[in-house]
């Protein structure tokens, strides 16, 4: 697969024979990922691979530039930039009027070669659609499938630069006591003064000199390699983050490919909500009508039992806010195997980190002052006001209350409003009770006369409007 080089005003000939296009509606959520094309390969332990090309709703773009010494904790130079919605727009129609969302899942050669590396191309909209090429080198590739990984891959912002983390999340595994090991070879001592792995089970952010001894520590090493920490081992899982980090598990593709083998077992894995399997990413049909969806790194599939408080499984909102789920597997012979959940909790938001949306406010400790801290750093809000029941209120504030802080909703109407207003645009924030906050969504309905008809623009988000 080719390297990006490109610039996002270069763009490929090919564009030029595309027919007139209807821009497609997208929720500006700068958690959401809309566009992803990488290459994996079990060489490169996951946790330090950069993707290739990563999109976000709000156009944020985080790339792989240069190849980096593993010593760094990453295997290539972080680059971050930004494409308009013009460009996104861009992408979208070659996308689909080259035939992309035509191909299939899956590709691989025949006869199917050793230690091949996997491409994917994931587009997610109102649906997801992921395209998996095994050996994408191979000839036997869809040429629409390279094509449009090559087309992706190039268009790199105009305001590109360098990023260089400076903190990683790190979990460690116990995996026993020292000597119950069958080989004690193969440990590796722990070495970082002030890091204890016996403290980080539930996972610990690090940085500084710690970050840089810890990749130094791993680099070179087996993934999957042991570290001894007084008379315990440990395994021990480094993740530098990188923008808008979010570290998953990748324990659903697993239990997918095998669940008769893991029936009965209890796995704890992180991954995005996904409400009533609203991205169709999940194979087969719920076990109860009130089955939800968890998709970590390895794949979706449904879960029956505990559900996150404060999410709502039927809203597009909530499908990038990240839950821990601890689950026993249950085989289902000839049907769908799911997860029975024992316990699940909110662990995130996703919200980019404070440097991305500004300095941080104070904590904030309650939903009005959560408003306050909105009307001050956002001036298309600062006078929408709550609304005091009386008829004819033009504006109203709503605050739905979260695991970590509060989705707010303002509201402003015009025309007729003693009727109820004719016209009506909300304004959709997310604000964490450290005081993070980004702007999600935006949704308009005008009532336009000369057609007789309401037009709208954006994307209703938490059930307002109904």
């Amino acid at each position: 697969m080719p390297t990006p080089r490109a610039t996002a005003t270069e763009t490929p000939s090919a564009t030029a024979t595309l027919l007139a296009f209807t821009p497609i509606a997208y929720e500006r959520n700068p958690r959401a990922v809309l566009i992803e094309a990488d290459v994996r390969d079990a060489a490169t332990p996951r946790d330090a691979h950069v993707p290739l090309w990563r999109l976000y709703a709000d156009g944020l773009v985080v790339f792989a530039g240069e190849r980096a010494p593993l010593a760094t904790g990453l295997d290539a130079q972080v680059r971050v930039g930004h494409l308009s919605d013009a460009e996104i727009q861009a992408l979208l129609a070659y996308l689909t009027q080259t035939g992309f969302f035509s191909l299939l899942e899956y590709y691989e050669p025949r006869p199917k070669p050793d230690d091949a590396p996997t491409a994917h191309i994931s587009i997610l909209l109102n649906r997801a659609t992921t395209v998996r090429v095994y050996a994408p080198a191979d000839e036997s590739t869809p040429a629409i499938f390279s094509d449009a990984f090559k087309r992706i891959t190039q268009t790199i912002p105009a305001d590109a630069q360098p990023f260089v983390p400076t903190e990683a999340y790190l979990v460690a595994t116990d995996a026993g006591t020292v000597s119950s090991l069958a080989s004690k070879e193969s440990l590796i001592e722990w070495t970082i003064a002030g890091v204890r792995l016996a403290n980080a089970d539930a996972g610990v952010t690090i940085s500084g000199n710690a970050y840089a001894q810890i990749a130094a520590l791993r680099a070179g090493k087996p993934e999957n390699a042991l570290y001894r920490e007084g008379a315990r081992a440990y395994r021990v899982r480094l993740a530098p983050n990188l923008p808008r980090a979010v570290h998953l598990t990748d324990w659903v593709g697993t239990i997918l490919n095998a669940p008769r083998e893991f029936d009965g077992r209890t796995f704890e894995i992180v991954g995005y909500y996904r409400g009533w399997n609203l991205l169709g990413e999940a194979r087969g049909t719920p076990a109860t009508r009130s089955d939800w969806v968890i998709a970590d790194d390895g794949g979706a599939i449904y879960v029956t039992g505990a559900v996150p408080r404060g999410l709502d499984p039927s809203s597009r909102a909530d499908v990038w806010n990240v839950v821990r789920l601890t689950a026993k597997v249950v085989y289902v012979r000839l049907g769908t195997s799911y997860l029975e959940a024992r316990r699940v909790e909110q662990v995130s938001s996703g919200l980019p980190t404070p440097a991305a949306t500004g300095s941080p406010t104070p904590s904030l400790a309650n939903a009005d002052a959560a408003i306050a801290a909105v009307k001050a750093r956002f001036p298309e809000v600062a006078k929408i006001q709550k609304a005091t029941g009386m008829i004819g209120a033009t504006t109203d504030i709503k605050a739905f209350e979260r695991v970590e802080g509060w989705d707010i909703v303002f509201l402003e109407g015009w025309g007729d409003c003693m009727a109820g207003c004719i016209n009506n645009r909300y304004y959709y924030f997310t604000v964490r009770k450290d005081g993070r906050m980004a702007k999600v969504g935006e949704y308009q309905r005008v009532y336009n006369a000369t057609t007789n008809a309401f037009e709208t623009t954006g994307v209703p988000m938490w059930g307002v409007p109904k």
